[in-house]
């Protein structure tokens, strides 16, 4: 009998998830209408644990598991790749869940358009509510000249272009190209990889559906102190830095690459200079992050501020970072913090 052939990869990267959280993201997986489906779950960890509940999915479904020594999400999702069988390759975090016609829309208007990167919508979850998150208002092809739009897009992070999640990519292409995520990252890794792939790429297509249910967890890795927070999103940017300055034909991004630095410089402010756990109060703790904005990396970018690459809050906190008004960065991430135990409660 004759095989069935695998038109998508499907990588879930596993670490520490909660069974019921992985069995609505494979429930989400059997329930794709596309044909030749297989999905990847790379365990980050042992997957004791798991066995059971994965076990009854490998029989109805093309599954394979691979156990990884512990090596971050970049080394899981790298080892999917090095595996996948698909002529498409499709990122789900095992927390997250995808609608049932997603994998098929995407391949189809991938293989109509002769696209190397198809991009579809996230809805954010907030537990009780949802909220979808738009990039364009229709549908869009980028090639060419075009391009240049998406590729800046994937460096401001608002735009959802960065994000792995929610997107088709042609296996080919990242074999062909050595496109593999940087292992020594682990905070923005995507946007990094993802910036990468479409400057790779001929064809990009753009679809307006929100089909990717991204699970807002307030005490994930983006938003959870820890004490390296900093330099972990500082190695981030200096690595897309150096993949701009690599290129040589990119300084058309070079105004995206501040915006990117600055958003994270922003995150950095609320879940690490400002965060109650840092062992900093008031004063020393505005001092250290005053001491951070200087730096050369920041402070270069705090000279090429974009404020329409910002929501209204974050154009606000970035003024109040140009003003040197740092207290009113203390407040505001006083108000997000608040808001993350305020969702973490739903």
């Amino acid at each position: 009998m004759e095989e069935e052939k695998i038109t998508v990869s499907v990588v879930v990267p596993v670490y520490q998830t909660p069974l019921e959280l992985l069995r609505r993201c494979l429930d989400s997986l059997e329930a794709q209408t596309l044909e030749g489906v297989e999905v990847l779950l790379a365990f980050d960890e042992p997957a004791d644990g798991y066995r059971d509940t994965v076990a009854p999915y490998a029989q109805r479904m093309a599954l394979r598991v691979l156990e990884l020594p512990h090596g971050g999400v970049s080394a899981a999702r790298n080892a999917g790749i090095r595996h996948a069988q698909g002529e498409w390759i499709s990122f789900v975090d095992a927390d997250d869940w995808i609608d049932p016609e997603m994998l098929a829309r995407q391949v189809q208007e991938g293989e109509a358009r002769g696209a190397d990167i198809i991009m579809t919508e996230h809805v954010m979850e907030y537990g009780a509510s949802s909220q979808p998150r738009g990039y364009q208002s229709q549908a869009m092809l980028f090639a060419g000249e075009d391009k240049r739009r998406f590729e800046c897009d994937v460096l401001k992070p608002q735009t959802g272009a960065g994000f792995v999640t929610a997107k088709l990519l042609r296996r080919a292409l990242l074999m062909e190209r050595e496109i593999f995520f940087r292992e020594e990252l682990s905070a923005a890794e995507d946007a990094e990889f993802m910036f990468r792939a479409a400057c790779a790429a001929q064809c990009i297509a753009y679809l307006p559906l929100p089909m990717y249910h991204y699970w807002f967890n307030a005490g994930s890795a983006v938003r959870r102190y820890r004490s390296d927070y900093a330099q972990r999103y500082i190695r981030s940017m200096e690595a897309i830095r150096a993949d701009l300055d690599q290129m040589g034909d990119r300084e058309y991004c070079r105004g995206a690459y501040h915006s990117c630095v600055l958003y994270h410089l922003l995150l950095i402010a609320v879940n690490d200079s400002f965060h109650s756990d840092n062992g900093l109060g008031g004063r020393a703790q505005r001092k250290a992050f005053r001491d951070l904005v200087h730096t050369p990396l920041f402070a270069q970018s705090l000279e090429h501020v974009h404020l329409g690459d910002f929501s209204t809050t974050r154009k606000v906190t970035l003024l109040c970072v140009k003003l040197r008004f740092y207290y009113g960065v203390y407040l505001i991430a006083k108000v997000r913090h608040w808001q993350f135990r305020k969702f973490a409660g739903q």
